[in-house]
């Protein structure tokens, strides 16, 4: 459609050219009037009025789809704030704040609890609280004087009295281990101490065959472990071997989720060693005296789930009681009628503390190890409190 301005211009271009033959003086002033009453009408008044009519084209060209379409919000993400980096502070030597030249020297210089570490098995590095326990008192001099198996009697007495407080009763059994980790897990011998004797090995001798002639009550593989032979091939005739004598014996208290064991009888016994332990769901770990079945004792068991029938092969990664079984036997009216339970490992260490087991005790792999090695079949007993 022609714009008027172009209709007019048209028209009036026409008409004058006709009426030139005419009348030429009039009708060039018609043609100047009608020029500029065009102009007039079609001039815009004003920038917003050229503006709107720009837009209404435009409008009219757009179709409705385009118009009401929203570009996605992400198109336009917020300009970032830029956030200034910090700069480091730098310490130097002169720095007052952090004496850089002191803590090289600390790092550098052992602390006095490593150097005791380093030249005694740990027997001064468990701190003690002030107590009144005298008897306690007696076997930390006697511990302070170096007379081990002494001390170690003395707070063993003091321990099984069961006159400690909670507090000096861990006291207690912290220190017994640290004497324990010389006089027991290590090759010192004490010519005092009345559980271990030296053997010098002869020609053709084994470490199972040693421990049957001497008539010790514990595995062969203890005296392995506390003679560090990483082999038990690897004995030669006239090396000087630390035997152990036994028998050991261990106490379980459910209430504590604890494993202790102890080397002696009666009145000479001595505390060992303290182990986590997981009981029976249901509190169904049974309470009484046990002992050490014969021929129970077994390294990377086959296993068949009670409740399941499922079996579980020896060298299968997911059997539930790990790689040592060593079988409980009832002695007491209690107790005799039990059977199935035992002391093993776990593929799920996460439950160690806790009721989840079908009501054996279950222990870490290399505690169960370590147990293994000191409990003698038909020999050692296992008291359920």
């Amino acid at each position: 459609m022609a714009l008027p301005s172009q209709g007019g211009f048209s028209s009036s271009r026409g008409g004058s050219y006709r009426r030139r033959r005419k009348g030429k003086g009039f009708t060039w002033f018609v043609v100047l009037l009608v020029a500029i009453g065009a102009t007039w009408l079609l001039w815009p008044t004003s920038a917003d009025d050229g503006a709107s009519n720009h837009l209404a084209e435009s409008i009219d060209i757009v179709t409705d789809e385009t118009v009401l379409a929203t570009p996605p919000a992400y198109e336009y993400p917020p300009t970032p704030i830029p956030i200034p980096t910090p700069t480091p502070t730098v310490y130097t030597i002169n720095n007052p704040v952090l004496p850089v030249v002191d803590e090289v020297k600390e790092e550098t210089k052992p602390s006095p609890v490593e150097e005791v570490v380093a030249t005694a098995p740990k027997l001064n590095v468990i701190p003690l609280a002030a107590t009144t326990s005298l008897n306690l008192e007696e076997g930390m001099q006697l511990l302070d004087k170096g007379e081990l198996v002494q001390a170690r009697l003395e707070l063993s007495n003091t321990l099984r009295m069961g006159t400690l407080t909670e507090t000096e009763e861990a006291q207690a059994k912290g220190i017994l281990t640290s004497i324990s980790d010389t006089l027991v897990f290590s090759k010192t011998l004490r010519a005092d101490d009345p559980f271990v004797i030296e053997y010098i090995v002869r020609g053709g001798d084994t470490l199972s065959g040693i421990v049957s002639k001497m008539g010790l009550q514990v595995d062969w593989r203890f005296i392995q472990r506390i003679n560090g032979i990483k082999k038990a091939n690897g004995i030669r005739p006239g090396q000087s071997l630390k035997l152990v004598t036994g028998p050991f014996h261990a106490i379980v208290d459910k209430a504590t989720y604890r494993l202790d064991v102890y080397l002696g009888e009666g009145s000479d016994q001595v505390f060992v060693r303290s182990y986590k332990v997981g009981l029976g769901e249901f509190d169904s770990t049974p309470t009484g005296i046990f002992k050490v079945r014969n021929n129970s004792k077994l390294v990377n068991p086959t296993w068949i789930n009670p409740r399941t029938r499922e079996f579980y092969s020896a060298d299968n990664p997911e059997n539930p009681i790990g790689e040592r079984w060593i079988g409980l036997q009832g002695i007491d009216e209690r107790t005799k009628d039990y059977a199935g339970l035992g002391i093993h490992g776990t593929v799920e260490p996460q439950t160690i503390g806790t009721q989840a087991s079908m009501g054996c005790i279950r222990m870490h792999s290399e505690d169960v190890t370590q147990v293994y090695e000191m409990l003698g079949e038909n020999v050692s007993t296992v008291r359920i409190k």
